[in-house]
């Protein structure tokens, strides 16, 4: 499923106009990308936690010439899946 899908799915089920459905799926995943950034958690029940981590800066090694390289911090999202998805998914 892409957001595609899900606006048309929004639209078909529930009478919503494309517009609005584009509207409102864009409004849903707009806060969630915000929420992250801020460095909120997200939590949506029945489907899973989003949160941010940030991973400290490293010194890695090139693998073609062997040459250290400093890898900077950067923050990253995590997604743990809820337990009723897990139960749903497997039966």
């Amino acid at each position: 499923m892409v957001k595609k899908d899900l606006i048309n799915h929004l639209s078909h089920n529930f009478g919503f106009t494309k517009s609005v459905s584009i509207t409102v799926v864009s409004d849903i995943f707009n806060e969630i990308k915000n929420a992250i950034a801020r460095g909120d958690i997200v939590k949506l029940k029945g489907f899973g936690v989003f949160t941010r981590k940030t991973v400290k800066s490293r010194i890695c090694r090139d693998p073609r010439n062997g040459e250290r390289v400093d890898s900077p911090s950067k923050k990253k999202v995590l997604f743990k899946v809820s337990k009723e998805l897990k139960k749903f998914i497997n039966s």
